[in-house]
């Protein structure tokens, strides 16, 4: 049920309604939990996972194999790996895969609906299964509204963990910011889950862990501004990962030349560049190899003029776009976001762009596409660019996620910074580090963040019912 109070106590407090928040609270209700609260500081739900265009990576599933596609564990690990550079917290990583299939079933019980298709272009992943327009957690949201024992509190924030054991080591609950009168108190007897996604929207968090993407589009959910990182931190959690903290390629620069976003609006997200298209910056030229993920080409964006790219693409690429939001090319058409002509020459002018210069790069590109190997970058090339009209996205780069924060155990407890438990503290989704390594492989979020919610649900709710921390 929905509540515009706050109860006074509950078994086992969630915060953060995004889908991290949901899998937790479902979760604790499921594992025998009297009572479950779950607040969201906005008037909505969802976060930055209702704002999610991917989807999410699964290995060895039932779609797979009706496609006729072969995965498993392994291959899912592997590419883990290669993307977090093998830095990723090894017993995080075994529990994602050991519950990776369990958490897909889990989401298709609660209505979720997935797509799959056997990837047919470089830099798509095998792993990927399609969920669009924040599906996923507007299907657990109704089943979090009419589970009879969660109580779903929005437009309340949480501001202080409160411990309240002989020894103050135990969270015993939440002091609530100050709404309508002075901040109150919520007490808990099995535990608090943190679920309050990252601090992309926090200044003063970018400008000390990530400085290098201040001049990045802030994006993801509107609440992303670091409360569970404040919360923990002031109770001794540890931090991990806070270096490699990273852009998305690909946001849209819809009033393009300037690049001032829509207020109000997050960036859309477009990736022609994985269909063919090539990325060059305001002087023409190629700066990457565009099969590269769009985190690594996000890095190199930033030290580009401006920081704005286009990623240049033909007629042939156009007959490729699908439904799936961030390969929708002719969405993106309709919506302005793109500018095209029958001309290269044309099309330089009309993005500001020197025409000989860009002349000059696709002649190359597509001398390279008749030779079979890119001279400039080692991109397994596919075909030529040489069918008009051509068309240009002009985009920049977003801080969509953080994809680091507290340190946790492979039961979620949030560990202090000599890896010791917090007792009845646990945390789930965007806000654990670990599971990720040095980079972030798409889709892998979403189900991080279902895994991790529906751990950290389940041990709240067992310890409301005996009292223990394990």
């Amino acid at each position: 049920m929905i509540s515009e109070q706050v109860p006074p106590r509950t078994d086992v407090l969630v915060i953060g309604g995004g889908i991290a928040g949901h899998s937790a609270a479902l979760a604790a209700a499921e594992g025998g939990a009297a009572s479950v609260v779950l607040l969201e500081k906005t008037a909505d739900f969802g976060g930055s996972s209702r704002q999610a265009v991917g989807g999410f990576a699964f290995a060895g599933t039932d779609l797979q194999r009706e496609a006729g596609t072969s995965d498993s564990n392994e291959e899912l690990r592997r590419d883990l790996l290669k993307s977090g550079e093998g830095n990723n917290d090894a017993s995080l990583l075994e529990l994602l895969l050991d519950r990776q299939l369990e958490a897909y079933a889990w989401l298709r019980q609660h209505g979720v609906e997935f797509a799959y298709s056997r990837p047919a272009a470089a830099g798509s992943g095998v792993h990927t299964h399609s969920n669009w327009g924040g599906q996923a957690v507007r299907a657990l949201h109704k089943c979090v509204l009419s589970h009879p024992r969660i109580c779903y509190v929005p437009g309340h924030a949480a501001e202080r963990l409160v411990r309240g054991d002989e020894d103050r080591t135990s969270v015993v609950g939440v002091q609530l910011a100050a709404s309508a009168g002075e901040p109150g108190l919520l007490h808990t007897g099995g535990g608090v889950v943190l679920a309050t996604g990252g601090f992309s929207r926090s200044r003063q968090y970018m400008e000390a862990f990530a400085p290098q993407l201040l001049a990045a589009i802030p994006s993801g959910g509107s609440g992303n501004t670091g409360d569970g990182l404040r919360m923990a931190t002031a109770l001794g959690a540890g931090l991990a990962d806070m270096g490699w903290v990273s852009g998305t390629f690909g946001a849209a620069l819809p009033g393009y030349p300037d690049l001032t976003p829509r207020e109000g609006e997050p960036p859309g997200l477009l990736f022609p560049i994985y269909s063919g298209a090539v990325a060059v910056n305001l002087h023409g030229k190629r700066f990457t190899d565009e099969s590269a993920s769009y985190k690594a080409i996000g890095k190199l964006c930033l030290e580009q003029p401006r920081g704005v790219a286009f990623q240049l693409f033909d007629s042939k690429t156009m007959a490729l776009s699908r439904t799936a939001p961030a390969h929708n090319f002719r969405a993106a058409l309709e919506r302005g976001e793109l500018r095209h002509s029958d001309t290269l020459a044309d099309l330089a002018t009309t993005l500001g762009v020197d025409a000989a210069e860009l002349t000059r790069t696709i002649d190359r590109y597509n001398r390279d596409a008749d030779a079979g190997v890119d001279s400039q970058f080692g991109r397994r090339i596919t075909g030529k660019l040489d069918q008009a009209p051509f068309y240009a996205y002009p985009c920049g780069v977003a801080v969509t996620t953080t994809f680091c924060g507290l340190t946790v155990d492979t039961a979620t407890r949030v560990l202090d910074v000599y890896g010791e438990p917090i007792a009845h503290l646990y945390a789930a989704g965007e806000l654990v580090a670990g599971f990720h390594g040095s980079n972030y492989m798409s889709g892998s979020a979403l189900t991080k963040s279902v895994v991790t919610g529906c751990i950290a649900g389940a041990h709240a709710a067992v310890a409301s019912l005996t009292g223990a921390t394990e």
